[in-house]
Protein backbone atom coordinates (compact mmCIF):
# COMPACT_ATOMS: atom_id res chain seq x y z
CA UNK A 1 0.00 0.00 0.00
CA UNK A 2 1.39 3.48 -1.01
CA UNK A 3 1.99 6.28 1.50
CA UNK A 4 -0.93 8.40 -0.76
CA UNK A 5 -3.25 5.64 -0.06
CA UNK A 6 -2.80 5.13 3.96
CA UNK A 7 -4.59 7.05 5.95
CA UNK A 8 -2.69 9.82 8.14
CA UNK A 9 -3.18 8.42 11.44
CA UNK A 10 -1.23 4.47 9.81
CA UNK A 11 1.30 6.81 8.15
CA UNK A 12 1.75 8.56 11.77
CA UNK A 13 1.68 5.48 13.31
CA UNK A 14 3.98 3.71 10.75
CA UNK A 15 6.55 6.69 11.35
CA UNK A 16 6.10 6.87 15.59
CA UNK A 17 6.86 3.04 15.19
CA UNK A 18 10.01 3.24 13.84
CA UNK A 19 11.42 6.20 15.31
CA UNK A 20 10.92 4.54 18.97
CA UNK A 21 12.29 1.17 17.75
CA UNK A 22 15.46 2.74 15.85
CA UNK A 23 15.56 4.57 19.74
CA UNK A 24 15.98 1.11 21.23
CA UNK A 25 20.05 0.91 20.71
CA UNK A 26 20.59 4.27 22.53
CA UNK A 27 18.76 2.91 25.55
CA UNK A 28 20.21 -0.37 25.69
CA UNK A 29 23.66 1.15 25.85
CA UNK A 30 23.84 2.30 29.45
CA UNK A 31 22.68 0.59 32.24
CA UNK A 32 20.50 3.36 33.74
CA UNK A 33 18.20 3.80 31.07
CA UNK A 34 17.46 0.12 30.73
CA UNK A 35 14.09 0.62 32.01
CA UNK A 36 13.65 3.35 28.80
CA UNK A 37 14.29 0.77 27.07
CA UNK A 38 11.40 -1.67 28.34
CA UNK A 39 9.08 0.91 27.92
CA UNK A 40 10.22 2.15 24.31
CA UNK A 41 9.70 -1.54 23.59
CA UNK A 42 6.06 -2.09 24.83
CA UNK A 43 5.43 1.40 22.57
CA UNK A 44 6.90 -0.14 19.70
CA UNK A 45 4.97 -3.24 19.98
CA UNK A 46 2.02 -1.71 20.36
CA UNK A 47 2.81 0.70 17.54
CA UNK A 48 2.75 -2.97 15.60
CA UNK A 49 -0.11 -4.26 16.67
CA UNK A 50 -1.83 -1.20 14.78
CA UNK A 51 -0.06 -1.61 11.79
CA UNK A 52 -0.87 -5.45 11.84
CA UNK A 53 -4.85 -4.46 12.29
CA UNK A 54 -4.02 -1.69 9.28
CA UNK A 55 -2.25 -4.32 7.25
CA UNK A 56 -0.44 -0.82 6.65
CA UNK A 57 3.29 -1.60 5.36
CA UNK A 58 4.03 -3.18 2.76
CA UNK A 59 6.23 -6.57 2.54
CA UNK A 60 8.79 -4.60 0.68
CA UNK A 61 8.84 -1.77 3.33
CA UNK A 62 8.65 -4.58 6.02
CA UNK A 63 12.10 -6.05 4.73
CA UNK A 64 13.83 -2.96 4.17
CA UNK A 65 12.83 -1.94 7.49
CA UNK A 66 14.06 -4.88 9.16
CA UNK A 67 17.17 -4.60 7.56
CA UNK A 68 17.80 -1.10 8.74
CA UNK A 69 16.29 -1.71 12.62
CA UNK A 70 19.06 -4.65 12.36
CA UNK A 71 22.43 -2.49 10.84
CA UNK A 72 20.74 0.43 13.91
CA UNK A 73 21.41 -2.65 16.93
CA UNK A 74 25.05 -3.64 15.63
CA UNK A 75 26.87 -1.29 17.71
CA UNK A 76 25.52 -2.24 20.54
CA UNK A 77 27.80 -3.66 22.93
CA UNK A 78 27.56 -6.89 25.35
CA UNK A 79 25.51 -4.85 28.05
CA UNK A 80 22.18 -6.53 28.36
CA UNK A 81 23.99 -10.37 28.13
CA UNK A 82 27.84 -11.45 27.63
CA UNK A 83 27.48 -15.22 26.13
CA UNK A 84 29.22 -13.83 23.22
CA UNK A 85 32.42 -14.09 25.32
CA UNK A 86 31.73 -17.97 25.70
CA UNK A 87 31.18 -17.98 21.75
CA UNK A 88 34.78 -16.12 21.69
CA UNK A 89 36.47 -18.00 23.75
CA UNK A 90 35.52 -21.63 22.68
CA UNK A 91 36.33 -20.57 18.95
CA UNK A 92 39.73 -19.32 20.34
CA UNK A 93 40.31 -22.79 21.86
CA UNK A 94 39.30 -24.25 18.07
CA UNK A 95 42.40 -22.14 16.34
CA UNK A 96 44.37 -23.25 19.12
CA UNK A 97 44.15 -26.70 18.65
CA UNK A 98 41.97 -27.35 21.57
CA UNK A 99 39.09 -29.02 22.09
CA UNK A 100 36.30 -26.88 23.19
CA UNK A 101 34.51 -29.44 25.71
CA UNK A 102 37.31 -30.56 27.01
CA UNK A 103 38.38 -28.48 29.87
CA UNK A 104 36.43 -25.67 31.60
CA UNK A 105 37.69 -22.15 31.37
CA UNK A 106 38.94 -22.46 35.11
CA UNK A 107 41.18 -25.17 34.09
CA UNK A 108 44.71 -25.35 35.79
CA UNK A 109 45.17 -26.65 31.77
CA UNK A 110 44.48 -23.68 30.76
CA UNK A 111 46.66 -21.44 32.29
CA UNK A 112 48.25 -19.45 29.47
CA UNK A 113 44.88 -18.86 28.54
CA UNK A 114 43.39 -17.33 31.73
CA UNK A 115 45.60 -13.67 32.35
CA UNK A 116 43.08 -12.24 29.64
CA UNK A 117 40.29 -9.76 29.64
CA UNK A 118 38.31 -12.24 27.61
CA UNK A 119 38.65 -14.57 30.82
CA UNK A 120 37.39 -12.62 33.25
CA UNK A 121 34.26 -11.81 30.70
CA UNK A 122 33.20 -15.05 31.27
CA UNK A 123 30.20 -15.29 33.26
CA UNK A 124 30.31 -19.86 33.36
CA UNK A 125 33.89 -20.48 34.28
CA UNK A 126 33.49 -23.52 35.95
CA UNK A 127 31.36 -24.86 33.46
CA UNK A 128 31.64 -26.86 30.45
CA UNK A 129 30.60 -25.54 26.96
CA UNK A 130 27.17 -26.77 26.21
CA UNK A 131 27.41 -25.79 22.54
CA UNK A 132 26.84 -28.14 19.89
CA UNK A 133 28.83 -28.17 16.60
CA UNK A 134 27.09 -26.32 14.11
CA UNK A 135 27.50 -23.58 16.97
CA UNK A 136 31.38 -24.03 17.64
CA UNK A 137 31.84 -24.00 14.11
CA UNK A 138 29.97 -20.44 14.25
CA UNK A 139 32.58 -20.01 17.41
CA UNK A 140 35.54 -20.76 15.63
CA UNK A 141 34.91 -18.04 12.52
CA UNK A 142 34.51 -15.35 14.90
CA UNK A 143 38.12 -16.45 17.23
CA UNK A 144 39.64 -16.53 13.82
CA UNK A 145 39.63 -12.65 14.36
CA UNK A 146 40.52 -13.24 18.20
CA UNK A 147 43.90 -11.01 18.29
CA UNK A 148 44.17 -10.67 22.54
CA UNK A 149 41.50 -8.46 22.25
CA UNK A 150 37.52 -9.87 21.94
CA UNK A 151 36.32 -6.52 20.30
CA UNK A 152 37.24 -7.66 16.54
CA UNK A 153 35.75 -10.91 17.25
CA UNK A 154 32.55 -9.45 19.08
CA UNK A 155 31.39 -7.70 16.14
CA UNK A 156 32.44 -10.48 13.39
CA UNK A 157 30.24 -12.88 14.92
CA UNK A 158 26.88 -10.12 14.85
CA UNK A 159 27.71 -9.18 11.54
CA UNK A 160 27.95 -13.13 10.51
CA UNK A 161 24.75 -14.01 13.04
CA UNK A 162 22.60 -10.97 12.02
CA UNK A 163 22.77 -11.99 8.30
CA UNK A 164 22.14 -15.38 8.90
CA UNK A 165 18.81 -14.37 10.69
CA UNK A 166 17.81 -11.97 8.58
CA UNK A 167 17.97 -14.94 5.82
CA UNK A 168 15.19 -15.85 7.95
CA UNK A 169 13.47 -12.97 7.83
CA UNK A 170 13.27 -13.30 4.23
CA UNK A 171 12.51 -16.54 3.71
CA UNK A 172 9.43 -15.56 6.66
CA UNK A 173 8.30 -13.44 3.72
CA UNK A 174 7.72 -16.40 1.47
CA UNK A 175 5.86 -18.10 3.97
CA UNK A 176 3.43 -15.60 5.62
CA UNK A 177 1.86 -12.47 4.48
CA UNK A 178 3.52 -8.51 5.26
CA UNK A 179 1.68 -7.55 8.47
CA UNK A 180 2.58 -11.14 9.65
CA UNK A 181 6.21 -10.93 8.77
CA UNK A 182 5.97 -7.46 10.49
CA UNK A 183 5.75 -8.88 14.07
CA UNK A 184 8.87 -10.81 13.59
CA UNK A 185 10.92 -8.49 11.89
CA UNK A 186 10.31 -5.77 13.42
CA UNK A 187 9.66 -6.83 16.88
CA UNK A 188 12.12 -5.27 19.51
CA UNK A 189 12.91 -8.28 21.49
CA UNK A 190 14.20 -10.21 18.04
CA UNK A 191 16.15 -6.77 17.36
CA UNK A 192 17.98 -6.70 20.67
CA UNK A 193 18.69 -10.26 20.95
CA UNK A 194 19.90 -11.01 17.11
CA UNK A 195 21.68 -7.77 16.13
CA UNK A 196 21.49 -6.07 19.42
CA UNK A 197 23.43 -9.09 21.53
CA UNK A 198 24.04 -11.74 18.87
CA UNK A 199 22.23 -15.30 20.16
CA UNK A 200 22.82 -18.10 18.55
CA UNK A 201 18.79 -18.67 18.56
CA UNK A 202 18.81 -16.39 15.59
CA UNK A 203 20.80 -19.05 13.74
CA UNK A 204 17.94 -21.28 14.53
CA UNK A 205 15.25 -19.16 13.26
CA UNK A 206 16.60 -19.61 9.28
CA UNK A 207 16.93 -22.87 10.04
CA UNK A 208 13.60 -23.63 11.75
CA UNK A 209 11.76 -21.72 9.02
CA UNK A 210 13.53 -24.04 6.04
CA UNK A 211 12.23 -26.85 7.51
CA UNK A 212 8.80 -25.77 7.86
CA UNK A 213 9.42 -24.77 3.86
CA UNK A 214 10.80 -27.72 2.78
CA UNK A 215 7.53 -29.64 4.61
CA UNK A 216 5.23 -27.26 2.47
CA UNK A 217 7.47 -27.93 -0.47
CA UNK A 218 7.53 -32.31 0.13
CA UNK A 219 11.47 -32.06 0.14
CA UNK A 220 12.24 -34.57 3.08
CA UNK A 221 15.97 -34.43 2.53
CA UNK A 222 15.75 -30.26 2.93
CA UNK A 223 13.61 -30.58 6.22
CA UNK A 224 15.75 -33.11 7.58
CA UNK A 225 19.27 -31.42 6.77
CA UNK A 226 17.27 -28.21 8.42
CA UNK A 227 15.99 -30.01 11.82
CA UNK A 228 19.43 -31.79 11.90
CA UNK A 229 21.09 -28.59 11.57
CA UNK A 230 18.63 -26.69 14.14
CA UNK A 231 19.55 -29.80 16.80
CA UNK A 232 23.48 -28.71 15.87
CA UNK A 233 23.01 -25.30 17.14
CA UNK A 234 20.67 -25.89 20.27
CA UNK A 235 20.21 -29.34 21.00
CA UNK A 236 16.35 -29.49 21.90
CA UNK A 237 15.39 -29.18 18.13
CA UNK A 238 16.27 -33.18 17.81
CA UNK A 239 12.79 -33.64 19.22
CA UNK A 240 11.19 -32.39 16.01
CA UNK A 241 12.62 -35.41 14.06
CA UNK A 242 9.73 -37.96 14.54
CA UNK A 243 7.26 -35.28 13.25
CA UNK A 244 9.48 -35.53 9.65
CA UNK A 245 9.44 -39.60 9.84
CA UNK A 246 5.50 -39.20 10.03
CA UNK A 247 5.51 -37.42 6.84
CA UNK A 248 8.13 -38.69 4.76
CA UNK A 249 9.31 -42.02 6.02
CA UNK A 250 12.81 -42.81 6.80
CA UNK A 251 14.34 -40.76 3.83
CA UNK A 252 13.33 -37.74 6.68
CA UNK A 253 16.40 -39.43 8.66
CA UNK A 254 19.54 -40.52 7.29
CA UNK A 255 20.19 -36.76 5.36
CA UNK A 256 19.77 -35.46 8.99
CA UNK A 257 21.69 -38.56 10.39
CA UNK A 258 25.02 -37.93 8.09
CA UNK A 259 24.79 -34.09 8.84
CA UNK A 260 25.14 -34.89 12.70
CA UNK A 261 28.09 -37.22 11.96
CA UNK A 262 29.63 -35.19 9.79
CA UNK A 263 29.72 -32.15 11.68
CA UNK A 264 30.25 -33.85 15.04
CA UNK A 265 33.49 -35.82 13.93
CA UNK A 266 35.96 -33.11 14.28
CA UNK A 267 34.60 -32.44 18.24
CA UNK A 268 34.15 -36.64 18.86
CA UNK A 269 36.02 -37.49 22.21
CA UNK A 270 34.81 -39.97 24.89
CA UNK A 271 35.09 -36.94 27.40
CA UNK A 272 32.56 -34.64 25.01
CA UNK A 273 29.32 -36.27 25.87
CA UNK A 274 29.67 -36.93 29.54
CA UNK A 275 30.87 -32.75 29.79
CA UNK A 276 28.54 -31.24 28.08
CA UNK A 277 25.72 -33.63 30.05
CA UNK A 278 27.31 -32.33 33.27
CA UNK A 279 27.12 -28.96 32.75
CA UNK A 280 23.90 -29.31 31.38
CA UNK A 281 22.56 -30.88 34.45
CA UNK A 282 23.83 -28.52 36.59
CA UNK A 283 22.55 -25.49 34.26
CA UNK A 284 18.93 -26.78 35.01
CA UNK A 285 19.59 -27.80 38.31
CA UNK A 286 21.15 -24.27 40.25
CA UNK A 287 19.72 -21.79 37.62
CA UNK A 288 16.46 -20.20 37.26
CA UNK A 289 15.13 -17.16 35.33
CA UNK A 290 12.03 -16.07 33.65
CA UNK A 291 9.94 -19.49 34.52
CA UNK A 292 6.55 -18.78 35.06
CA UNK A 293 5.37 -22.04 35.68
CA UNK A 294 8.09 -22.90 37.40
CA UNK A 295 7.92 -20.65 39.98
CA UNK A 296 4.34 -21.03 40.62
CA UNK A 297 5.16 -24.32 41.39
CA UNK A 298 7.91 -23.37 43.62
CA UNK A 299 5.89 -21.11 45.40
CA UNK A 300 2.65 -23.08 45.81
CA UNK A 301 4.80 -25.79 47.28
CA UNK A 302 6.26 -23.80 49.37
CA UNK A 303 3.35 -22.28 50.84
CA UNK A 304 2.02 -25.41 51.14
CA UNK A 305 4.77 -27.11 53.05
CA UNK A 306 7.40 -24.36 54.37
CA UNK A 307 9.84 -26.04 52.15
CA UNK A 308 12.18 -25.32 48.82
CA UNK A 309 11.55 -27.99 46.50
CA UNK A 310 13.20 -26.32 43.53
CA UNK A 311 16.16 -29.30 43.28
CA UNK A 312 12.78 -31.91 43.35
CA UNK A 313 10.90 -29.10 40.59
CA UNK A 314 13.57 -28.70 37.98
CA UNK A 315 14.13 -32.71 37.20
CA UNK A 316 10.51 -33.34 37.18
CA UNK A 317 9.41 -30.74 35.13
CA UNK A 318 12.32 -32.05 32.49
CA UNK A 319 10.57 -36.01 32.98
CA UNK A 320 7.22 -34.27 32.08
CA UNK A 321 8.77 -33.04 29.07
CA UNK A 322 10.18 -36.15 28.06
CA UNK A 323 6.44 -37.96 28.96
CA UNK A 324 5.03 -34.98 27.20
CA UNK A 325 6.75 -36.00 23.41
CA UNK A 326 5.03 -39.26 22.62
CA UNK A 327 2.03 -37.86 23.38
CA UNK A 328 2.49 -35.17 21.03
CA UNK A 329 3.93 -37.37 18.36
CA UNK A 330 0.74 -39.20 18.42
CA UNK A 331 -1.56 -36.44 18.82
CA UNK A 332 0.16 -34.87 15.33
CA UNK A 333 -0.48 -38.40 13.90
CA UNK A 334 -4.11 -38.28 15.10
CA UNK A 335 -4.90 -34.51 14.27
CA UNK A 336 -2.87 -34.55 11.34
CA UNK A 337 -1.56 -31.26 12.15
CA UNK A 338 1.16 -28.79 10.33
CA UNK A 339 4.59 -29.01 10.76
CA UNK A 340 5.15 -25.29 11.81
CA UNK A 341 1.67 -26.42 14.82
CA UNK A 342 3.70 -29.40 15.66
CA UNK A 343 6.89 -27.50 16.32
CA UNK A 344 5.84 -24.92 17.86
CA UNK A 345 3.47 -26.87 20.25
CA UNK A 346 7.01 -29.29 21.10
CA UNK A 347 8.94 -25.86 21.65
CA UNK A 348 6.23 -24.42 23.98
CA UNK A 349 5.84 -27.10 26.38
CA UNK A 350 9.98 -27.10 26.59
CA UNK A 351 9.73 -23.46 27.92
CA UNK A 352 6.24 -23.91 29.66
CA UNK A 353 8.45 -26.92 31.93
CA UNK A 354 11.95 -25.03 31.69
CA UNK A 355 13.40 -23.58 34.84
CA UNK A 356 15.20 -21.08 32.87
CA UNK A 357 13.54 -19.32 30.07
CA UNK A 358 16.06 -16.38 29.12
CA UNK A 359 14.31 -13.63 26.68
CA UNK A 360 16.20 -14.49 23.81
CA UNK A 361 15.19 -18.38 24.10
CA UNK A 362 11.95 -17.39 22.85
CA UNK A 363 12.88 -15.99 19.08
CA UNK A 364 11.75 -19.81 17.75
CA UNK A 365 8.59 -19.18 19.05
CA UNK A 366 8.06 -15.86 18.02
CA UNK A 367 8.93 -16.58 14.39
CA UNK A 368 7.13 -20.10 14.18
CA UNK A 369 4.21 -18.63 15.81
CA UNK A 370 3.44 -15.48 12.95
CA UNK A 371 3.95 -18.25 10.00
CA UNK A 372 0.35 -19.53 10.78
CA UNK A 373 -3.27 -18.00 9.69
CA UNK A 374 -3.34 -16.42 13.46
CA UNK A 375 -0.03 -15.16 15.17
CA UNK A 376 0.67 -16.86 18.18
CA UNK A 377 -0.27 -13.62 20.05
CA UNK A 378 0.79 -15.73 23.97
CA UNK A 379 4.51 -15.94 23.06
CA UNK A 380 4.30 -12.36 20.90
CA UNK A 381 3.34 -10.62 24.47
CA UNK A 382 5.41 -13.25 26.46
CA UNK A 383 8.36 -11.76 24.74
CA UNK A 384 8.09 -8.44 24.96
CA UNK A 385 7.14 -8.68 28.73
CA UNK A 386 10.63 -10.50 29.09
CA UNK A 387 12.39 -7.20 27.69
CA UNK A 388 11.28 -6.37 30.87
CA UNK A 389 13.14 -9.22 32.95
CA UNK A 390 16.79 -7.32 32.54
CA UNK A 391 15.73 -5.06 34.67
CA UNK A 392 16.81 -7.88 37.52
CA UNK A 393 20.58 -7.16 36.57
CA UNK A 394 20.21 -3.42 37.36
CA UNK A 395 17.89 -3.81 40.56
CA UNK A 396 14.87 -2.95 38.96
CA UNK A 397 10.95 -4.70 39.37
CA UNK A 398 11.28 -8.62 38.31
CA UNK A 399 8.69 -10.32 39.43
CA UNK A 400 6.49 -7.95 37.88
CA UNK A 401 6.89 -8.79 34.33
CA UNK A 402 7.31 -12.51 34.72
CA UNK A 403 3.87 -12.60 36.21
CA UNK A 404 2.15 -10.19 33.96
CA UNK A 405 4.43 -11.91 31.06
CA UNK A 406 3.29 -15.65 31.68
CA UNK A 407 -0.25 -14.56 33.35
CA UNK A 408 -1.05 -12.66 30.40
CA UNK A 409 0.49 -15.25 28.01
CA UNK A 410 -2.09 -17.68 29.90
CA UNK A 411 -5.19 -15.81 29.16
CA UNK A 412 -4.42 -14.92 26.03
CA UNK A 413 -3.80 -18.72 25.12
CA UNK A 414 -6.80 -19.39 26.47
CA UNK A 415 -9.13 -16.81 24.59
CA UNK A 416 -7.28 -18.16 21.25
CA UNK A 417 -7.74 -21.79 22.20
CA UNK A 418 -11.73 -20.74 22.88
CA UNK A 419 -12.21 -18.55 19.89
CA UNK A 420 -10.69 -21.63 17.97
CA UNK A 421 -13.02 -23.90 19.32
CA UNK A 422 -16.22 -21.46 18.50
CA UNK A 423 -15.55 -20.07 15.28
CA UNK A 424 -15.43 -21.94 12.04
CA UNK A 425 -13.04 -19.87 9.80
CA UNK A 426 -10.53 -20.28 12.60
CA UNK A 427 -10.58 -23.97 12.36
CA UNK A 428 -10.74 -23.88 8.47
CA UNK A 429 -7.47 -22.01 8.25
CA UNK A 430 -5.82 -24.47 10.36
CA UNK A 431 -7.10 -27.39 8.09
CA UNK A 432 -5.95 -25.18 5.24
CA UNK A 433 -2.49 -24.60 6.45
CA UNK A 434 -2.45 -28.74 7.27
CA UNK A 435 -3.41 -29.22 4.22
CA UNK A 436 -1.17 -26.81 2.54
CA UNK A 437 1.36 -29.74 3.28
Amino acid sequence: MSGTHRGRFTSWTLLFTGIVLLSGPLWAAFESTWPVLVGASFLGSAGLCLLWRRDAPSMREVLWGALILRVAYLPVGPGLTDDLFRYIWDGWLQWEGINPYRYVPSDPALTSFQDTTLYEELNSQSYYSVYPPLSQLVFALGGLFYDGSWTTSYYVLKVLIMAVEFGGVVLLARLTSARNVLLYAWNPLVLIETAGQGHTEALLVLLLLTAVWAVRQHCGACASLAIAGAGLVKIYPFALGPFLLRRFGWRAVWPGGLLVVGLSLPYAAPYALPHIKASVDLFAKLFEFNAGPYYATKHALWAWTGADWSKTIGPLFRRLFLISLPVLYGLDAWYKWSFRRACLLVIGALFVLSTTVHPWYLLPVIALGVVGPRPSWHWLWLGTCSIGTYLFYVDGPYWVWIWMGWGGAAVIASVRQYTVGVHRHVLEDYRAESAAE
